[in-house]
């Protein structure tokens, strides 16, 4: 597989940044298209929330403010895009340009998470921004959608963007379909990296990893080679020892497999895709 379109989502907010950055970065070293999309919000949907009763000139001005927030967020986000962009030496065009790095900036109309959504199937990678850098009805919605309802790989950019990305990778692998999945989309990172480490977690604390050695046994026949290390879980969450391992590991990309539990048990019970969102602070590559 390879990475020849990027989609990145922006909403007109300072923590757009970091994303943008990092999309752009890996347009240049994939020779990719970055499609960047900011999906205007339609001005009528708050009004359900308002109950009856509401005079005419209220909703008018309701809607008024509205229209002119989502004016305000996509004038801000072509400022951010054209700046990223020179400031990466890419030009804005909306031409489609096989073999070159190039960015282009689109603008549509609907509910943020399923526009991206459904542009998101015909992108090989969707940058999204870190949990904490925005609220939850917008950037963390449109990662749960990409990954659980469309099957898309995501990576979640921290709020500053890193030098590098993919240059030491660690691999979260509990040998689940998901972890299978990010590997496959981690492809083009996994086969130019410098160093690859599959990093096992186990609540008992564990000796051997044979699924550890097929991983690596399976990345050696793509020209990948990868160190297993081993780490007990020692009670805490899984998620939290893998950032302390890619972080003893000097990894500067995290691949792993994306609510293996179903979203509602990681709510409920706090699970290791929730806890990666809300702390991470490499890039991390997400497949469901």
């Amino acid at each position: 597989m390879s990475i020849k379109r990027i989609l990145c989502p922006l909403y007109g907010s300072p923590s757009d940044m970091g994303a943008l950055n990092t999309g752009l970065a890996l347009t240049k070293r994939f020779e990719a298209q970055a499609d960047i999309l900011f999906v205007r919000p339609n001005p009528t949907d708050a009004l359900p929330y308002l109950g009856e009763g509401i005079s005419g000139p209220i909703v008018e001005d309701i809607i008024d403010t509205a229209r002119k927030a989502a004016d305000s967020a996509e004038e801000q986000c072509r400022a951010s895009a054209s700046k990223a962009a020179e400031d990466a030496g890419l030009a804005l065009s909306d031409d489609t340009q096989p073999g070159t790095a190039s960015a282009r900036v689109r603008v549509k109309a609907g509910r943020a998470a399923e526009v991206i959504a459904a542009e998101s199937r015909l992108a090989d990678l969707v940058i999204v921004a870190d949990a904490s850098a925005r609220d939850q009805t917008s950037g963390p919605n449109a990662l749960e959608t990409c990954m659980l309802a469309e099957g898309r790989p995501v990576l979640l950019a921290p709020a500053q963007a890193t030098t590098t990305v993919g240059t030491s990778v660690a691999i979260g692998w509990d040998e689940s379909g998901e972890a299978a999945n990010a590997v496959t989309a981690a492809m083009p990172f996994l086969t130019s990296a410098a160093k690859v480490t599959i990093v096992c977690v186990d609540e008992d604390g564990i000796t051997d990893a044979p699924g550890a050695r097929s991983l690596a046994e399976y990345l050696t026949l793509h020209g990948v080679k990868a160190e297993i290390h081993l780490v007990p879980e020692d009670s805490r969450n899984t998620g939290e020892v893998l950032l302390e391992e890619a972080s003893n590991l000097k990894a500067d990309l995290l691949v792993m497999g994306g609510y293996s539990h179903s979203r509602l048990r990681e709510l409920v019970l706090g699970g290791v895709t929730r806890h990666i969102r809300s702390h991470a602070t490499i890039p991390v590559l997400m497949a469901h």
